[in-house]
Order: structure tokens, then C-alpha cells, then sequence
């Protein structure tokens, strides 16, 4: 019984005390064969077995150069966001100013003849006078015609504007209502807003 448990044993000792675990080792194998005439002597402890040391661990492979990234494509900037123009914005480059004749009446006419067939009825005699009359009323109406238009006529303003779209415009307005050249304009309806 104790040739089967001090091989237990000694594993027991030697994985307790021992540099590395070992195999179990067969008793029967390992011991000589006891013949029955002999006493039993005690087993020798056979001595451990050299334990082979671990592999060392195998050299961690160099790393591979990275390859060089590709150059990149010469890219243009993206371009800035499209800037939206007024198209019916500008500005006051130039002003004309230029005085209209306003419109004619009746009124003028007939008031002008009037006063030029009175005028004309001063000179001659008989038929003379009646010449007279008739010429000083005809030149009297065109006098009094022209005279109505230029009591009716008023000034306006040829304003030239550079478009901010480019070109330029020329707008005619009645008055400018404190706009002048370098004045920021809008252009609406043929009429100039200051933006």
C-alpha cells in the first residue's frame, strides 16, 4: 500500500514546493520489479526531471512603413457662396435737371385771343380795323397758349443710376425728395426708393 501512495505523495510535495507541476509518474513502471523473497526497501525518490524551460516568446515582427498617402489633387477652393445681387438696385451717378412746358388749355387760348383781338381792334379803319382785330385775336391766342404752358411747366430730374447688376439706367422723376449723386436707389415702377 505504500508503494501506491508515496508516489502521490512525492507528486504532492514536489507540485508544492516545486518549480512546475510534473506528470504523474507510474509507480510500477519507474520502480524495479520487488521480487516476493525480497524485502521491501523503500523506493528511491527518483530525482525530478529537468523541466524545460518555455519557449521564449517569438520576436514581435517588425511593423510594416505605413505607405506614403497618395498625393492629394490640386482642389480648388470651393468657391463662396453666390452673393444675390438686386437687380433693381444702384446707385445715383448723375443728375439732369430740365424744365417741361406744361399742357395748353382752352382757357389760355380763348383768354389770349381775347386780349389780342382787343388789341388789334385799336388799329386801322373800317376794314383795317376788322384785319386788325382778327390778326390780334389769332396772335393773341398763341401768345396766350404758350403763356399757359410755361405758368403750367415744372422741372424734372433725368437721373442716371448705376445698376448694381451692372448697366445703367436713366429714370425722369418729378422731384428727387433729398436724393443726389452717391445715393443708394431702388428702381420701382420708374420711380427711385432709397434703399
Amino acid at each position: 500500500m505504500y508503494k501506491k501512495l508515496l508516489p502521490a505523495l512525492l507528486i504532492a510535495v514536489l507540485t508544492a514546493c516545486g518549480p512546475a507541476p510534473q506528470p504523474p509518474v507510474d509507480a510500477a513502471a519507474t520502480a524495479p520489479a520487488a521480487t516476493p523473497a525480497e524485502p521491501a526497501a523503500p523506493a528511491a525518490v527518483p530525482a525530478p526531471e529537468p523541466v524545460a524551460e518555455a519557449p521564449a516568446p517569438a520576436p514581435k515582427p517588425k511593423p510594416k512603413p505605413r505607405p506614403a498617402p497618395a498625393p492629394l489633387a490640386a482642389v480648388a477652393p470651393p468657391a463662396p457662396p453666390a452673393v444675390q445681387v438686386c437687380q433693381d438696385c444702384g446707385t445715383i451717378t448723375a443728375v439732369k435737371d430740365e424744365r417741361v412746358q406744361g399742357e395748353a388749355s382752352a382757357l389760355g387760348t380763348l383768354g389770349g385771343a381775347a386780349a389780342g383781338g382787343v388789341a388789334g381792334a385799336q388799329f386801322g379803319k373800317k376794314s383795317g380795323k376788322v384785319l386788325a382785330t382778327i390778326g390780334g385775336a389769332v396772335l393773341g391766342g398763341l401768345a396766350g397758349r404758350e403763356v399757359e404752358k410755361r405758368a403750367k411747366g415744372e422741372w424734372v430730374h433725368h437721373v442716371t443710376v448705376s445698376m448694381d447688376a451692372g448697366g445703367t439706367r436713366t429714370i425722369t422723376v418729378p422731384r428727387l425728395e433729398g436724393l443726389g449723386v452717391g445715393s443708394k436707389v431702388r428702381v420701382s415702377d420708374g420711380n427711385l426708393i432709397p434703399n
